[in-house]
């Protein structure tokens, strides 16, 4: 019985997926979905639509970091901006434990449609992930 719970533990630790991990296939494909299915039936004329590609971005605590650190280095013009900036900077770097958590995740999904004299036109919407619940909706809602 030891043994079966032993093998049982190490099956279940072996297939738990890390949380800051985003199978980028799966997110495209939920994403062109929700495209297909809500997005494009809404539009004034959905014949001509068409969903080209998806490209999902994840944006990382260390990313925000970095986006801080930017602000900081070359945006501080007098005491002031740089007292402020390095507080702010301190305090980001100070909560975050984690620098490889996802704060978001958002898939920009590119799509084409045809206008009545012929011109293709190309375009993209900005959608959200929600990783919780593997739910794709409408940015940033």
């Amino acid at each position: 019985m030891k043994k079966l719970l032993i093998i049982y533990l190490v099956l279940c630790s072996c297939n738990n997926k890390k949380s800051n991990e985003i199978d980028n296939a799966h997110v495209e494909n939920l994403a062109k979905e929700f495209m297909k299915t809500t997005v494009i039936p809404k539009m004034s004329d959905p014949k001509p639509y068409e969903v080209v590609n998806a490209k999902v971005v994840v944006k990382r605590v260390a990313d925000h970091i970095n986006d801080y650190r930017f602000v900081y280095d070359h945006f501080s013009f007098n005491h002031f901006d740089s007292v402020e900036n390095k507080k702010n900077l301190d305090s980001i770097i100070s909560v975050s434990k984690n620098p490889d958590s996802i704060l978001s995740v958002t898939v920009n999904v590119g799509y084409k449609t045809r206008y009545q004299r012929g011109n293709v036109v190309l375009d993209s919407i900005k959608l959200k992930y929600d990783d919780n619940n593997d739910k794709i909706s409408y940015w940033p809602f």
